[in-house]
């Protein structure tokens, strides 16, 4: 089953917090390692996030948090994505 958010209402919430939705971009960012088992690329090589969002400050990122939870959207957070388990993958 597929959940659709109200990703343009998001955006508008977000103002001036930096947005990503290129596609390719997105799909970049909603990756880490997990391609090295081949168990968990077959169960997790369709997840792709709907946007990324880079707040700079922990003001923004508690702007960002209200927004998605105020618009019921899910957050994945994400550092650096160098782990290999799909710890990363917007579920």
């Amino acid at each position: 089953m597929t959940t659709r958010y109200d990703i343009a209402a998001l955006k508008a919430r977000l103002g001036s917090i930096r947005s990503e939705d290129n596609p390719a971009l997105v799909k970049q960012k909603s990756r880490d390692f997990f391609w090295y088992s081949p168990v968990l690329k077959r169960q997790l090589d369709h997840v792709t996030a709907d946007l990324v969002v880079s707040p700079t400050s922990e003001a923004q990122v508690l702007e960002v948090l209200a927004a998605c939870h105020a618009l019921g959207i899910p957050v994945t957070p994400r550092g650096t994505g160098t782990g290999n388990y799909g710890q990363a993958m917007p579920l």
